[in-house]
Order: structure tokens, then sequence, then C-alpha cells
């Protein structure tokens, strides 16, 4: 199955596909961003948050790890600022796809 990550497949909301639709992304690119992305920001254990530098966007995608699949509950884009691209660079996971 193409839309897998560690093993378990994603699954997304109804209110997910959408966002998925109004930011040009499909589920193919789900799993490949969760893999090579770097950590938006720090989330509770079972939910994780990661991104990929798009030009001077950063599309991001949220799942939540329910046990045999993951959750995708987020997908978003959003414009980089300069203090985070200084937190980018800072971490040096300054990567895109």
């Amino acid at each position: 199955m193409g839309f897998a990550y560690n093993g378990k497949p994603v699954i997304p909301t109804k209110t997910a596909l959408n966002e998925l639709s109004e930011i040009g992304l499909n589920l193919y690119e789900i799993p490949e961003i969760l893999e090579k992305g770097f950590e938006v920001r720090k989330r509770k254990e079972s939910i994780t948050e990661r991104g990929i530098r798009r030009g001077n966007k950063i599309v991001n995608v949220v799942v939540v790890d329910l046990g045999n699949y993951y959750k995708l509950i987020h997908a978003g884009k959003f414009t980089l600022s300069k203090k985070f691209k200084k937190l980018i660079k800072h971490k040096g996971d300054e990567n895109g796809i």
C-alpha cells in the first residue's frame, strides 16, 4: 500500500482530505513528508508533526498513532518567516522534496 508510514497505513480524516486538496497535495506524498521531513514543533508522544520546505512555504502534516494505523488529522501550508528560517538553519534540517 502506498499510504504507509513505519509499516502502518495512513488513513486521512474528511477534513484532512479537504485540506490536502486545498494545498495541492495527494496521499502518496504524505509518507514521503513524514519520512524525509523535519519536526515542525513538539507534540504529545502519539502525535507527529513533520514538514518540508517548498520554496518560501512550509508544507506540514500531522498524524496520530492509533496503534494499528496512523490517522492524518491535518495538512497545511504556511509562509516561511525569518524566525522559523533561522530555527531550521540552526537545526541543520533545511530539506525539501
